[in-house]
């Protein structure tokens, strides 16, 4: 009777080591992480040209005669009638038409320029500076000087198109977001 004992405990044991083996063996292996801020990188190095900048949310604006003017998040601020309308009464003409041709250049060795008007939508950027992605690649932060950050959020990016987050602020309007709308070249 012991030797039965015996013979089913070191049965069992083989069996269940033999299990061990086998499905250890079946393991899916781990796909390597893919490093999507180094990927970014790749993409946001080069020359892109601005396409438009978009209101980034619907919202509406009190007219003096006590109507509201609804605005369309994605309407465009360069194009868009309405919001031309808008910004000529309020400003005496629209702003944004000074960016149609805003063009941006990012280097690899992290350094990026402006060629544009961007007083407006990125007064700390200037000209000229250094650049990092942020945040996972989730943010460009450009540094115009050493103690000068301006941070912006990457809505989407791919190696051709991308839209970055702006707030802009507007007299008796308050601050409003945009989206910048960028295609590589």
């Amino acid at each position: 009777m012991k030797s039965i004992f015996t013979f089913k405990r070191v049965g069992t044991s083989l069996l269940f080591l033999c299990s061990l083996v086998f499905f250890g063996s079946c393991s899916k292996k781990e796909a390597p992480e893919t490093d999507y801020a180094a990927i970014k990188k790749v993409w946001l190095t080069g020359s892109w040209k601005q396409q438009d900048i978009t209101l980034g949310v619907s919202t509406s604006v009190n007219l003096p005669d006590g109507t509201k003017l609804p605005l369309i998040a994605g309407s465009s601020m360069i194009s868009d009638p309405t919001i031309n309308a808008l910004l000529s009464a309020l400003l005496g003409g629209n702003p944004f038409l000074a960016t149609v041709n805003n063009s941006f250049t990012f280097g690899a060795d992290g350094t990026y320029s402006i060629d544009g008007a961007t007083d407006l939508i990125m007064p700390q950027a200037e000209k000229a500076g250094k650049w990092e992605l942020e945040v996972y690649g989730a943010v460009i932060a450009l540094y115009s000087s050493a103690d000068v950050r301006a941070p912006y959020w990457v809505n989407s990016m791919n190696e051709k198109e991308m839209s970055v987050g702006l707030i802009v602020k507007f007299p008796r309007l308050g601050d409003v977001p945009l989206n910048l709308l960028l295609e590589k070249q």
